[in-house]
């Protein structure tokens, strides 16, 4: 981590500790002036209210470094590649707005010695990470809270097979894209994720959607989509995100 970003990071030392255990105390994420609403379910046939309402808490994630294990240009004499700076490209979900909390694939800053967020209204806000996982392949980020809004965590565990979800992402670059479809199965596993509890779900996402939101017709989250295969999406369940925030007080 570069001294500049580390020293800034020392700011928000307390923060972290209090957001944490107000988040797992009380289920619920919180947003500046974020709207409660009841619950409801939103229609299929027009999901622009539900969309408008949760897309400012995903943001684009930018990050590069230098990977650990250098990658080989000649396989025959075995020559590895020169250290070379490389760039990640994915999404991330802002949990915590006071306390500027994001979860992201842990993949995209694994190796990153720089972190950028993204948020909708233009701003790019320097990141630094707090907690990665690479059993469920989820990372928890800071960034500076100013004026953020929160996605709810659905911890209820209701998600069944057959209902309705989004997913939230950033694919190709292009900016926020949002796909609909729904729950395919449940307890799967992916080629190069430990965690045999994913949520599969037949919702499009494409390069850059890694770390995006998975949502349900409440507005709640209820993964963090990781992988695409065989025309399907992979995503954490909030379990997932639930030890990562254990793991981090």
């Amino acid at each position: 981590m570069p001294l500049a970003t580390f020293c800034r990071s020392l700011t928000w030392t307390v923060v972290p500790v209090l957001g944490l255990a107000l988040v797992l105390g009380s289920g619920v994420c919180r947003a500046n002036e974020f709207d409660r609403e009841q619950a409801e379910t939103f229609s299929t046939t027009n999901l622009a209210p539900l969309v408008k309402r949760i897309s400012p808490a995903v943001v684009g994630i930018r990050a590069w470094g230098v990977p650990s294990e250098p990658r080989i240009f000649d396989p025959e004499a075995g020559l590895p590649d020169p250290p070379t700076l490389r760039e990640w490209q994915g999404a991330g979900v802002i949990v915590d707005a006071l306390a500027g909390f994001i979860v992201t694939a842990n993949h995209l800053v694994a190796s990153a010695s720089v972190v950028k967020a993204k948020l909708q209204d233009g701003r790019a806000l320097d990141a630094l990470v707090l907690m990665r996982s690479d059993r469920d392949d989820v990372a928890l980020l800071r960034v500076a809270p100013d004026n953020l809004r929160a996605m709810t965590l659905d911890y209820a565990g209701a998600i069944e097979v057959g209902q309705s979800v989004l997913a939230i992402g950033n694919p190709g670059d292009w900016g926020q894209s949002v796909t609909l479809g729904i729950v395919s199965a449940l307890h799967r596993s992916c080629p190069g994720i430990a965690n045999g509890d994913l949520i599969q779900s037949d919702v499009r996402v494409g390069q850059g959607s890694s770390g995006g939101a998975l949502v349900n017709l409440q507005g709640n989250l209820v993964g963090i989509v990781l992988a695409r295969r065989n025309g399907f999406a992979f995503a954490a369940p909030v379990a997932a995100v639930r030890r990562l925030f254990v793991a981090a007080q």
